[in-house]
């Protein structure tokens, strides 16, 4: 009894030792961006996220389209005015050797910003959020290009 048990103990922490485990490396994808402020801050992130690509794949071109707008709303308790910036991203990700779409759409998210007094403060605060609104969508296209690439494979 006490063999079977050592063997079942032995076999239940070597069993899963050979599990085979693929890492694709999505390819070399190349950001056509604005020469924008917002549009730099996202392509300067988007290539922070690749650290590895795959040289023998052909190149990805991802073409790119960032926009803002910003709209004025009221606070919950109606006091006080508040903006929300909302960037949207159009992009359109292609097959450098065929020029065929793979994907294209766009992502979009808001901010909002708060209320500030001086006109300095609005428009760094503005600036702020665009930023960060810059690298959260650089995130998700990220993301989205390497969903678009394993579904292309397939």
């Amino acid at each position: 009894m006490k063999v079977f048990l050592k063997i079942l103990i032995l076999l239940l922490f070597l069993g899963c030792s050979n599990v085979y485990s693929v890492n694709k490396n999505p390819p070399f994808i190349n950001l056509i961006a604005q020469q924008d402020k917002y549009s730099l801050i996202l392509k300067k992130y988007f290539y922070k996220n690749f650290t590895t690509y795959d040289t023998q794949l052909p190149t990805i071109t991802l073409e790119t389209n960032l926009f803002f707008t910003s709209n004025s709303t009221l606070s919950n308790d109606g006091n006080k005015s508040l903006t929300i910036i909302k960037g949207t991203l159009k992009f359109k990700i292609f097959n450098t050797l065929n020029s065929k779409i793979i994907r294209s759409g766009q992502i979009s998210t808001s901010i909002n910003t708060g209320s500030v007094s001086s006109l300095y403060s609005v428009d760094e605060n503005n600036n702020f959020a665009k930023e960060r609104i810059s690298q959260y969508l650089a995130s998700k296209l990220y993301q989205k290009t390497l969903l678009s690439f394993s579904h292309s494979e397939n």
